[in-house]
């Protein structure tokens, strides 16, 4: 998968905006959107399938909650090798940072979100 932004850093080719994507109700999270911005007034329910292999390994994605709600992301087996869900704290900006490798999700920096099995 190409990279929306080129990565050249010669001043030549500006490295924004990034593609994102607002979860403003449950369901999937798009496959390639660098940053998820999660506005739904209630607690989502999303999902994220796993990152094609090899085309995305290295990929960084960004979710951040925008709404003070307890948010629920599965991606069933597809977390740090066999776990299931992330959960979102309840505060505006929790967040995560997720890398793809192999066909799989792993974590990265997490601001009061938790890994879990289902």
């Amino acid at each position: 998968m190409a990279n929306p932004v080129p990565n050249t850093n010669d001043g030549s080719v500006p490295q924004g905006p990034y593609s994102y994507q607002r979860l403003a109700a449950d369901g999937a999270i798009t496959l390639g959107k660098k940053v998820v911005f999660i506005t739904h007034a209630d607690a989502v329910a999303g999902t994220l399938a796993a990152p094609t292999n090899p085309d995305m390994n290295g990929f960084e994605m960004h979710i951040v909650a925008q709404t003070a709600m307890a948010h629920v992301i599965t991606a069933t087996n597809l977390l740090n090798g066999d776990y299931d869900t992330l959960t979102f704290g309840g505060a505006i900006g929790d967040s995560i940072i997720l890398y793809a490798d192999g066909g799989e999700w792993f974590t990265g920096m997490l601001i009061n979100v938790t890994v879990a099995s289902a």
